[in-house]
């Protein structure tokens, strides 16, 4: 009981500390406490692993091959060679690993390419998949100050609407006929 309580007098006499040191990355600390599945601890160790500066970096790629949470499937010739993916940024992992777990649960983008791969791949690379879309998010939200994956998800995705209109234009056309398409009132 001594030790724990002497552990929690440390941590309340090194919090003013750490709070002084992380003054200069609270916004973008702030932008990936609001990504799902993260918090504060662990966009820390995220920020830690990555450094707010990403000029260095080069592309979100590059940064999800170092961090080793790059697509590990690899196929050649019909013969599939090892898919694992390669070891890399060890804390960078850690940090991500348990955010991708998290963020499977609530109803976003990242909930939804989790449960979506967790059918075919399995849970292991469908969390691998979402910790590398989580990476990819946290380059552009440091680097360009956006986190916009929301957005672009909503503009990849037609209404279900345009899509069964269209698939039925394209039915029609198949069986010869000339389709023009008016709206009702």
């Amino acid at each position: 009981m001594e030790r724990i309580a002497r552990r929690d007098r440390q941590r309340t006499d090194l919090e003013p500390q750490m709070g002084a040191r992380m003054a200069p990355v609270a916004p973008p600390l702030a932008q990936l406490t609001r990504m799902p599945g993260v918090e504060a601890t662990a966009a820390r160790a995220i920020l830690a692993a990555l450094s707010p500066e990403m000029r260095h970096c080069g592309s979100a790629a590059r940064r999800a091959s170092g961090a080793g949470v790059c697509p590990g499937p690899d196929e050649r010739a019909g013969t599939r060679r090892s898919g694992r993916t390669r070891q890399g940024h060890r804390s960078l992992r850690r940090g991500l690993g348990p955010c991708a777990g998290a963020a499977r649960q609530p109803p976003t983008v990242l909930g939804h390419t989790c449960r979506r791969l967790d059918g075919r791949r399995g849970g292991q690379q469908a969390a691998m998949a979402v910790a590398h879309n989580m990476l990819v998010m946290v380059y552009h939200l440091l680097r360009e100050g956006t986190d916009s994956e929301e957005a672009r998800d909503d503009r990849r995705q037609d209404r279900p609407e345009e899509r069964q209109q269209q698939r039925a234009v394209k039915a029609l056309e198949r069986l010869g006929s000339r389709v023009t398409l008016e709206r009702l009132a």
